[in-house]
């Protein structure tokens, strides 16, 4: 096992890859807002997007360790498209994405820190 292949870095990184897939939709949204008629695509909640693939970590290991997220990850919804509320919540998503970006870049420094005060530097 790796130092960084551990329960907390595995759903970092599906988080990641849920917020990004979250974003594609909400621009395809965006993109399809001025049709009339054309209404909300989402993506599935993270905690059930995690148990459809399988990618809740647990002790035996068989969870999978890379998840991909696709059409049958998304809901139609009834709700017509509103673009002020995709630019809104793409905002809250880029937020989020941005905190987990900067929680990650913050341990790796901590890592490398501790491992330059161990080899004396």
């Amino acid at each position: 096992m790796s130092l960084f292949d551990d329960k907390l870095s595995l759903l970092l990184n599906h988080r990641l890859t849920w917020l990004s897939a979250r974003s594609n939709l909400m621009a395809v949204n965006i993109a399809h807002a001025d049709i009339k008629g054309t209404t909300r695509k989402e993506i599935k909640p993270f905690a059930k997007v995690l148990k459809s693939h399988n990618a809740l970590p647990n002790k035996n290991g068989t969870h999978a360790k890379i998840l991909k997220i696709g059409t049958a990850d998304t809901i139609k919804t009834k709700t017509e498209i509103s673009r002020e509320l995709e630019m809104l919540e793409m905002s809250r998503n880029a937020l989020e994405h941005d905190a987990i970006l900067s929680t990650v870049k913050n341990f790796h420094q901590l890592v490398r820190t501790i491992l330059s005060m161990a080899q004396g530097g």
